[in-house]
């Protein structure tokens, strides 16, 4: 068999196994109670999001599609982790630091916690107690986390933006609205791992003799082989932008995680036997990646919101497709300014102004970058009452305060499934 063809073959056999595994159940288990959460938050009803069970449907594909290229990734590189008792451990610490917040599922924490295990302990005495030689190779765990926050970054980038739920929220005493994008995908991938045959190995998919192009053995092991072992884990993204446009904003997010991934991945290939880059990468592998956000945080402590209730007309947050609205050309940020020629000043006029039921529209628009227009709708013989937009409330029943949305961990979400 060509070599490439042998290596594809043996990747997806592994990825096969991931997915009749119960921890890619256990993880959809989690991302369906995670996705409820978030569709909870749109209490307004702003826009036709996604059912729950659709969203789950799409991010498991997404998953499968992304976790097959990764493991692809994974193989082509060649840079094995050795094979552990304790890398079972790596998903149940992930899940552990999201009782925490939410965003500490991400693999970058517990594969840099797992790393400083590894670096700590080494099987050595210490005071008369033998502490556990946990030997992960840490350059394989920073290439492995590398292709993940890769193969996250093309995902963010390509449907990061799809399906934001707009909210309601208070920020510096004025009523604005931002978008929360939250995004989950159950990742089954197969790692390269070094065997050494003390641990059982019914799992994994050996590989071939000659692969992979970079071996990386540690001089103790005499009797080792290569392998694909099936593994499960999930990526996630999660981000509130006030001040920036959905989609801009998690594109600007994914070229970061791009720069952030390819960094760690360099740092796998050189730290091979230097304890120094592999101390930095174990730093700068949680490090970095809260930087990313942190800064992100600042950014929107600093700039204006975009969407505010405005002093005169009334401000669209949400257009139904095929609606009168959505027909005359009206956006998500527009401003309705006027409604044949009477001014609207607030959401009680704009509705008592469509009460009068008129067979025809003329409605003045502000646009966001300013520019104005006329839209023009006919509705003979019945006239229109709706436009099928929705819009910032003056008055909210409910409002999030800025710093509140993202602080939610999975231990909050799960007592709100199971009661207290």
């Amino acid at each position: 068999m060509n070599p490439l063809l042998e290596i594809i073959h043996i990747t997806l056999l592994s990825i096969s196994r991931a997915l009749f595994n119960f921890s890619f159940i256990f993880v959809i288990w989690i991302l369906y109670l995670l996705i409820k959460k978030y569709k909870s938050v749109n209490i307004y009803n702003f826009d036709n999001s996604k059912t729950v069970i659709s969203a789950l449907v799409e991010s498991i594909l997404q998953g499968i599609i992304i976790g097959i290229i990764g493991s692809l990734i994974i193989a082509i590189i060649g840079l094995p982790i050795n094979l552990t008792y304790y890398l079972i451990f790596l998903l149940p610490l992930a899940l552990m630091l999201s009782l925490i917040n939410i965003r500490y599922l991400c693999f970058s924490y517990a594969a840099s916690v797992m790393g400083v295990l590894s670096l700590v302990f080494r099987g050595q005495t210490v005071f008369g107690v033998n502490l556990p030689d946990i030997n992960i190779n840490i350059s394989g765990l920073l290439a492995l986390v590398g292709i993940l926050h890769l193969m996250e970054a093309i995902l963010i980038y390509f449907v990061g933006a799809d399906d934001p739920i707009p909210i309601v929220a208070k920020k510096d005493g004025k009523i604005v609205v931002g978008h929360l994008m939250q995004k989950y995908w159950p990742l089954p991938i197969a790692m390269l791992v070094l065997s050494s045959g003390g641990v059982s190995n019914s799992e994994i998919v050996q590989m071939p003799e000659w692969w992979p192009l970079l071996k990386d053995i540690p001089s103790n092991i005499s009797t080792y082989f290569y392998g694909l072992m099936p593994f499960v884990g999930a990526l996630g993204y999660s981000s509130i932008t006030y001040c920036e446009e959905p989609k801009k904003r998690s594109r600007k997010t994914a070229l970061r995680l791009m720069v952030y991934s390819v960094l760690l991945i360099i740092l796998s290939i050189y730290s091979v036997g230097n304890i120094f880059l592999q101390i930095l990468g174990t730093i700068l592998m949680a490090g970095i990646h809260e930087g990313m956000i942190l800064y992100e945080q600042y950014i929107e402590s600093k700039r204006e919101p975009i969407y505010t209730v405005p002093k005169k007309g009334v401000r669209v947050m949400g257009v139904n497709r095929g609606g009168a609205g959505d027909q005359m050309g009206i956006r998500v940020g527009d401003i309705i300014a006027k409604i044949n020629g009477i001014n609207v000043l607030n959401t009680r006029q704009y509705r008592a102004i469509l009460k009068n039921g008129f067979t025809f529209l003329w409605v003045d628009v502000i646009h966001l970058d300013g520019s104005l227009d006329t839209y023009e709708f006919k509705a003979y013989p019945d006239g229109i009452t709706d436009l099928k937009v929705r819009l910032i409330p003056e008055n909210p029943r409910i409002i999030y305060r800025h710093q509140s949305v993202q602080k939610i961990g999975l231990f909050h979400i799960i007592r709100n499934r199971f009661g207290r």
